[in-house]
Parts: C-alpha cells; sequence; structure tokens
C-alpha cells in the first residue's frame, strides 16, 4: 500500500486530487495518464516524486498502483516501428525525421483484469495533448479495450519475478540498437513539443 499511499498524497498536493476524493481504476488511469510526458525512464517512485514519466515508466506505476489496489494486471511490452502514418499529427520537423526512416521502439501498456474482463489499458498520451491532434484516450471503460499508441510487431509479457524497468532496458537494447540515440533525440524533441503546446 505504500507506493498508493504516496501516489495519492502526491496527487493531492499537486492539486490534482481533492482531498476527500477517493481513487479508483478510472481515476489512477486518468492521473498517471496526464502526468507530463518525458524522454527519460525513471523508477515508479521518482515519477511519483517529479510528476513527470516516460511512456514506459507511467505503465510500470499504474501497474503498480492497480496491484496495490487489489487488481490483477499485467505489463506488457511492445516491439514497434515509429512512423508517420502512425503518429501523422506530428508537427512537420518530427515528420520530416521520420520520412527519414522509421525509428525502432519498445512501447508499454498494461492488461487489467477487472472481475471477468480483461481490458488493454494505455496511458501514454496526456488528455491535453488531444488538442495538438494525440490520439489520447479520454475515456476509462471498464472492460473496453483502450487504443494503444503503438501497432505491435511483437509482445513480450513482463514476468512477475523480473524487474520491469531492467526488462524494459534491455528489450531497448536488443530492439533500437545502433539507433538508440536517433530514438532518444526523437522522443525529446516529441516531448518538449507536447510540453509548449499544451503549456498554460
Amino acid at each position: 500500500m505504500g507506493l498508493l499511499a504516496d501516489f495519492r498524497s502526491a496527487a493531492v498536493a499537486r492539486q490534482q486530487l481533492p482531498d476527500d476524493e477517493r481513487l479508483s481504476p478510472a481515476s489512477l488511469f486518468a492521473l498517471v495518464r496526464d502526468m507530463p510526458l518525458t524522454a527519460n525512464d525513471a523508477r515508479a517512485d521518482a515519477a511519483i516524486e517529479s510528476w513527470r514519466a516516460s511512456q514506459s515508466t507511467k505503465h510500470v506505476l499504474l501497474q503498480q498502483l492497480y496491484r496495490d489496489f487489489g487488481l490483477d494486471c499485467v505489463l506488457i511490452y511492445a516491439a514497434h516501428e515509429v512512423t508517420p502514418s502512425l503518429w501523422p499529427w506530428l508537427p512537420p520537423g518530427l515528420i520530416e525525421e521520420l520520412a527519414n526512416g522509421s525509428i525502432p521502439d519498445v512501447h508499454a501498456f498494461l492488461r487489467l483484469n477487472l472481475g471477468a474482463e480483461w481490458m488493454a489499458v494505455d496511458a501514454t498520451w496526456p488528455a491535453r495533448t488531444a488538442s495538438l491532434g494525440a490520439p489520447a484516450n479520454s475515456r476509462f471503460e471498464p472492460g473496453r479495450d483502450m487504443t494503444l499508441a503503438c501497432d505491435p510487431d511483437e509482445l513480450f509479457h513482463v514476468p512477475d519475478t523480473a524487474d520491469p524497468t531492467e526488462y524494459y532496458e534491455l528489450l531497448v537494447h536488443r530492439i533500437v540498437g545502433d539507433a538508440a540515440e536517433r530514438r532518444r533525440s526523437f522522443l525529446q524533441h516529441v516531448a518538449a513539443w507536447l510540453d509548449a503546446g499544451t503549456a498554460g
């Protein structure tokens, strides 16, 4: 319960959650989804402290919160390619970068069990980024799959015995390979553009 309590305290302190409001699977999703996106991966507790997270860290954090909440939740990593057709809403400069060749990446999402229903949960894009064209998942409908922020080529279910951050780093090293610096730079530019476009 430690992480869940720390998360709730941080959300209240940052005025993201009213002090008298109880957490729910839907509100946990919305709070993590709306954390500003960063390109830098970190541990779940560091994301709570800074209230910023990469797409992978968001899902590691959300899985731990759901499990603290008593829910069955599986963390999944997906190998995929970032292409202009996948993210057509990006500004021309970033689209041009993708036109020079797709970028290999590893995406994270969850499978959450709510009673008899399993659902895909993707908290990548903050709701406010929808104004820039990002396909943010605006609704949490129990049992209904959300739209993934990638087109998976291969899925990896993270074992309960594995450290999710270390497992992710190993997959990134294997899948991204020599494109690591290009991927890092691209994701930093995406995060900076989203910040600038949603400021205020």
